[in-house]
């Protein structure tokens, strides 16, 4: 029986050469080494040629989008939602200068609960043959911070990299975007399991909340004083053109009504593991809400800033980037100059954007779960 050899490029060419005839041998050894070399050549050119896939040009108005190529799954980012731990202890020159709020203790692990975002990278189809938007989400937005660190440095005593970003990986990669539903959190390995089912438990068919939609409404800075840091922060409010139709006489409409109901839920799963609560709420209605419905956002006790009260509707936010440096009425004056002049202010562009929320994020250390919210249409809990 016949064994299969597997021979080198030299040694086939030669086993074929031996197996021609001697008369076509003797043409062939007519022809000069060079002419032989070329047609060898020409015919393994002609062969790539064939062989070769063509180029794919890019989409129509995405030369400029960081890829044009579709985008991934959010269940794909969920895989890669950390940054490999370099380092055993807390370093805050690792990370910009940052430190933990909760700092890392062996055992524990940080977590959090929120609604994820991806501005999007490239137009829809609709829009590049309408014309009507000539940027992507993710553009408006990293136009938006550029402009704004270079006017701020020009106009105010900041640094012109003063300004950083949570648009961009440090290898300039897109990366989402969040609505906080928790503080950051500090889990024990003997409860991060029973917390998740907690948290499943109490969404459970969306805790009566169906998919719904958000828009950016203002560009707004927050500073805290847990981490010493001022955030530049998108405040959202739902797109619900018809919010009013099922408003009794008189009844006043809560601000956020969707996102404040995810947070009540997940509040109360946190309080229940011995977690602090995010946002100061009741759970009651009317004059009994008004005090505790309200949150002190922009505290700086160490300098004595002032303090803002707002409802908690009011307290939902997008983080797009943040600073070290305080806030002055310079750098809020110039931050307002910029989002809103112009004959397209960036205003207009972003609050021409729509945040979907289909579900909540629950990340216990590195491990990202999703929890889906129901179909508008479909019954959630206790029939509502």
């Amino acid at each position: 029986m016949a064994l299969l050899v597997d021979y080198s490029s030299s040694d086939s060419d030669a086993a074929i050469s031996n197996a021609e005839p001697e008369a076509k041998k003797r043409k062939l050894q007519t022809s000069s080494p060079s002419t032989a070399t070329t047609s060898t050549r020409n015919r393994n050119q002609r062969a790539v040629k064939d062989t070769a896939l063509p180029a794919i040009p890019p989409p129509k108005g995405s030369s400029s989008s960081p890829s044009a190529l579709p985008p991934l799954p959010s269940a794909f980012h969920d895989l890669y939602a950390s940054t490999v731990r370099v380092s055993t202890r807390d370093d805050p020159a690792l990370h910009q200068g940052r430190k933990r709020q909760n700092p890392h203790v062996v055992g524990h692990w940080p977590s959090h609960l929120y609604v994820e975002w991806h501005p999007a990278t490239t137009l829809t189809t609709a829009a590049a043959v309408a014309g009507a938007i000539s940027t992507t989400e993710y553009e408006t937005l990293a136009g938006l911070l550029s402009k704004l660190s270079s006017a701020a440095a020009t106009s105010t005593s900041v640094a012109p990299d003063f300004l950083k970003t949570f648009l961009t990986s440090d290898l300039g990669a897109p990366l989402p975007l969040h609505i906080s539903l928790s503080r950051p959190l500090s889990l024990t390995t003997g409860n991060k399991d029973a917390f998740l089912d907690a948290v499943r438990a109490a969404l459970a068919h969306g805790a009566g909340v169906p998919v719904f939609s958000l828009r950016p409404t203002g560009l707004e800075w927050h500073r805290t004083a847990e981490s010493a840091r001022s955030f530049l922060v998108l405040r959202v409010e739902p797109v619900a053109p018809d919010a009013d139709a099922e408003r009794s006489p008189g009844e006043k409409q809560e601000k956020n009504r969707e996102l404040t109901q995810l947070l009540r839920r997940c509040n109360g799963v946190a309080q229940s593991f011995g977690q602090p609560a995010l946002y100061a709420f009741a759970s009651g209605r009317g004059d009994d809400n008004k005090k505790e419905g309200s949150e002190r956002l922009g505290t700086d006790n160490s300098s004595g800033s002032k303090v803002t009260t707002m409802d908690v509707g009011d307290a939902f936010h997008i983080s797009v980037a943040w600073s070290f440096e305080p806030l002055s009425p310079e750098l809020i004056d110039v931050t307002r100059q910029v989002f809103e002049a112009g004959n397209e202010p960036y205003r207009d562009r972003v609050r021409d954007m729509r945040v979907r929320v289909d579900g909540i994020k629950a990340k216990i250390g590195n491990v990202v779960t999703h929890i889906a919210l129901p179909e508008a249409g479909t019954k959630g809990l206790f029939g509502l």
